[in-house]
């Protein structure tokens, strides 16, 4: 059916992004783990990062799709670049101890509050699934919705992606901050199921890079 106006746009982006983002992948994972290590507020700031990361790479996969599926499933090189930081990413956070509980927001420097956003930044630019998963989205979407990108639909669509991110990974911050004051190795535990998913992506996209096509 044809979509409506801009309100249907906004709720199809919001239930298609908020969805996308519950299995575990990397980027709720480092919700989680900031969250742990420091505060629900932290988390936060994780989320606003990827969260404005996803506006753009839905964009790319509306206006470039399928162009740059091709380019990310047959480079070689972009394969390797991002199996070798998903790897040394895993390798951090398996050895790096978590931050101690004790130390007082007001202990922390302007720089490392801001390195928390940088790396949200960062690891939802480069994960390698996200564009691929807007093309299927946007490819399922297309079976029930006449979709037209521009305007204030496209406005809207794009707003919907933000919301719905920031709403999956803000349950995973209030979530991850009742687990910090119930499970005493919580800090352990998360880095170990972060350096679990970032390894295997990893290690993925070096088999892939590796893998005749």
């Amino acid at each position: 059916m044809e979509m409506s106006g801009p309100i249907t746009y906004l709720l199809v982006a919001l239930l298609a992004c908020f969805l996308g983002t519950i299995p575990f992948g990397p980027i709720n994972l480092t919700v989680v783990k900031t969250t742990v290590d420091y505060d629900k507020h932290r988390g936060l700031q994780v989320a606003l990062a990827a969260s404005l990361i996803e506006i753009f790479q839905a964009l790319i996969a509306i206006w470039f799709g399928m162009v740059i599926s091709r380019f990310l499933e047959t480079n070689m090189l972009f394969k390797l670049l991002v199996a070798a930081t998903f790897i040394l990413l895993a390798l951090v956070v398996l050895f790096r101890k978590p931050k101690s509980e004790l130390r007082d927001a007001k202990e922390r420097t302007a720089e490392e509050k801001q390195s928390l956003f940088r790396s949200g930044l960062m690891i939802a630019a480069l994960n390698p699934q996200a564009i691929p998963f807007w093309i299927f989205a946007l490819a399922a979407i297309s079976q029930s919705f006449v979709f037209e990108y521009e305007g204030i639909n496209l406005l809207a669509f794009l707003l919907g992606v933000f919301i719905g991110k920031f709403l999956a990974l803000g349950g995973f911050a209030v979530a991850s901050a009742y687990l910090k004051t119930h499970t005493e190795q919580s800090g352990v535990l998360v880095n170990r199921m972060l350096a679990a998913v970032l390894l295997f992506i990893g290690a993925n996209q070096l088999y892939s890079a590796l893998t005749p096509m």
